[in-house]
C-alpha cells in the first residue's frame, strides 16, 4: 500500500464529505465556520496565527474576525505575551452557533450514511477513530 497516495485519497475524500456537508449549514457562513471551528481547536490565538492556519491574509483575516466579532462569537483580549497583540477566542455564544452549525453539517451526512448498510457504518466508525488518532499524532519536524 503506497501511504502517500493513500494520504492523497483521504484528504480529497474528506475536503469534498467536508464541501458537500457545509453547503446545507444555514446557521453560519463558511468562511466563520471555518473560523469558530480553529479556535474551537486551538484556543484563544492571535490574528495573524489564524490567518496562517487558514492560508489567508492577516488583513482578510482581520476582516473575517471583526465580522463574528460583531456577531458576538469571538472576543478580543490583550495577548500577555505581548501587549501589542491580541488572542481572539471563542464566546459561549460563538460556540453554541459553532454547534448548532456543525449538527446541520452532521445531518447532511446521516441523510446519506443512511442508506449503507450496517458493515459500511462500523468501517465508518471504526475510519473515524483511525483519524482521530492521526490527528492527535506529531510527525518529527513537523510545524504546528
Amino acid at each position: 500500500m503506497d501511504l502517500n497516495e493513500l494520504g492523497v485519497e483521504i484528504v480529497v475524500a474528506s475536503a469534498r464529505l467536508t464541501r458537500m456537508a457545509s453547503r446545507d449549514v444555514s446557521a453560519l457562513p463558511h468562511a466563520a465556520m471555518r473560523l469558530l471551528g480553529r479556535l474551537d481547536e486551538l484556543g484563544p490565538t492571535r490574528i495573524s496565527d489564524l490567518a496562517k492556519a487558514d492560508r489567508t491574509s492577516q488583513p482578510t483575516m482581520s476582516t473575517l474576525v471583526q465580522r463574528v466579532e460583531e456577531q458576538g462569537w469571538v472576543r478580543r483580549a490583550p495577548d500577555p505575551a505581548d501587549s501589542r497583540a491580541s488572542l481572539i477566542s471563542l464566546t459561549k455564544t460563538g460556540l453554541t452557533e459553532l454547534q448548532r452549525a456543525r449538527r446541520e453539517a452532521g445531518a447532511a451526512v446521516a441523510a446519506r450514511l443512511r442508506h449503507l448498510p450496517a458493515a459500511d457504518l462500523e468501517t465508518l466508525e471504526d475510519a473515524v477513530a483511525v483519524m482521530h488518532k492521526v490527528l492527535t499524532q506529531r510527525p518529527e519536524g513537523e510545524r504546528l
